[in-house]
């Protein structure tokens, strides 16, 4: 699977301290590019990534939270992939959360036949879909 993990303990940054072959495979970024980095993965952030979405991300790291979502990342060479993102906080014995465990999942084949109007740029939650007025047009 496509995972990082994150040092929760490490306010605002929260780097990587594990990644996944999977991960790097699918980012085409190497192990040593990754360490240290934030678990927020900044680095696969482009222009149609969704700046409300990602603000989101920030904030329930800080909050320790849980979030799922779908938004649009970006590989080391630039091509453009959806992804179902989820970040899931790990707690030690005495209820802290220590690190946060955040996967990716390549959704790109799911999304092909979404109309190309939606997305992270109409700043509408990409899992909301139009009325059935708005998808049919007569061009």
């Amino acid at each position: 699977s496509n995972f990082v993990l994150g040092n929760a303990q490490v306010q605002s940054l929260y780097p990587i301290v594990y990644c996944s072959d999977g991960f790097c495979e699918l980012t085409g970024y190497a192990r040593a590019e990754l360490m240290q980095k934030s678990c927020a993965c900044h680095f696969l952030y482009g222009p149609e990534t969704s700046d409300q979405l990602t603000a989101k991300i920030q904030g329930v790291l800080d909050d320790r939270g849980e979030f799922k979502t779908e938004l649009v990342f970006y590989k080391k060479g630039g091509t453009q992939f959806w992804c179902l993102l989820d970040i899931v906080p790990i707690k030690n014995e005495k209820g802290e959360v220590v690190l946060f465990l955040v996967s990716h999942k390549d959704i790109t084949d799911n999304k092909k036949d979404q109309d190309p109007e939606q997305g992270p740029e109409t700043g509408e939650l990409p899992w909301v879909r139009p009325g059935p007025r708005a998808r049919h047009r007569d061009w």
